[in-house]
């Protein structure tokens, strides 16, 4: 017996070992982290910081923060940010946010709200630690935010974007190398009142769009990892769907860097009761009511009148609905 406690306390005396010299290498890395995003005009503040979790985890734990980062006009304040790790497993890290937050960049400032809000990153352990996976959780997500150029009588009126759960996943694709699965999920969006006033103007359709889902994968040059962030190559999209009331609008594809980044290729479009999110683009502006004739003629290969299937086709900068002009094409591969 005597024995046997003897070699209980050198396992525990061993492992608080570990656990002190781990936390201190953590904050020591941490703090040199912080000194060379000084240096690269990245302003951290808090009031206070360090490492907790004796004996299982490192969990680190700032209050008060706020960061700026000046020559982007973006600074992020928070009463609390926290994240935890096994100390037998310490490259599976979960951060943890609280329900308030602010955020500022340029002159778009917004309040943020949830009554959830977590993400976990899993890398391999390895010391260059390439990324392996992660994921993002946020319920109840709101965005209080005002348009500094809508004012009336000195009022500058509140706008607000809610998602009852946001959903995002990242993984090791297993068949293409340096390449990454992401999946992206909102449920029941409600969009600014000024959006939903272009869009919806007559007040036709439900506030919240349903569901917005993406499922793709990303082709990097090279690894993710601590030391590179690398060129992405190309976007191959096995399904994009919006659905808003008796709307569908799903888009697969790829899409490759083209002019100065912007996405160049092509996307099958399929679209359920077309007319509805026709009518939805000319309120916009992206469309204009003269195509409509255009786009009926294309709904009479299939026999279904009420579903448009075609291609978006990303060329010279600009998307384009056969001979339409939609837009410019979106930067999606900039360096």
């Amino acid at each position: 017996m005597r024995a046997l406690i003897i070699f209980i306390l050198f396992l525990f005396v061993g492992w608080a070992g570990y656990w002190i010299v781990g936390s201190i290498a953590l904050e020591n890395q941490l703090n040199s982290a912080f000194e060379d995003a000084s240096e690269q005009g990245i302003d951290l503040q808090y009031s206070e910081f360090g490492v907790q979790g004796f004996p299982n985890r490192f969990d680190t734990v700032m209050r008060d923060v706020d960061l700026k980062i000046p020559a982007e006009g973006i600074e992020w304040t928070a009463p609390l940010f926290t994240t935890a790790a096994l100390s037998y497993k310490p490259w599976h890290l979960i951060a943890t946010w609280p329900q308030e937050q602010t955020l500022r960049i340029g002159n778009f400032s917004a309040d943020i709200l949830t009554s959830e809000m977590q993400a976990s990153v899993v890398f391999e352990p390895d010391t260059s630690l390439p990324l392996n996976r992660s994921q993002l959780v946020a319920r109840d997500l709101r965005l209080d935010f005002v348009t500094p150029t809508r004012q009336a009588f000195g009022v500058t009126p509140k706008q607000q974007i809610a998602v009852a759960e946001v959903f995002l996943a990242t993984r090791q694709t297993p068949v293409i190398p340096d390449a990454h699965d992401l999946l992206i999920e909102l449920k029941q969006v409600l969009l600014p009142q000024d959006v939903m006033a272009i869009l919806d103007p007559d007040q036709n359709f439900p506030p919240r769009v349903a569901s917005i889902k993406s499922d793709s994968a990303l082709t990097f040059s090279a690894p993710i990892n601590r030391n590179n962030l690398p060129d992405l190559l190309a976007l191959d999209l096995r399904k994009a769907e919006v659905t808003w009331a008796n709307m569908a609008l799903a888009l697969n594809g790829r899409l490759t860097p083209g002019i100065a980044g912007k996405a160049e290729g092509q996307l099958s479009l399929n679209i359920r009761n077309w007319r509805d999110v026709f009518q939805v683009l000319v309120n916009a502006g992206i469309a204009q009511p003269a195509w409509e004739g255009a786009f009926t003629a294309l709904t009479l290969s299939d026999g279904n009148p009420d579903t448009l299937e075609t291609t978006l086709v990303f060329r010279d900068g600009q998307i384009w609905l056969g001979p339409f002009p939609l837009g410019p094409s979106p930067i999606l591969f900039a360096r």
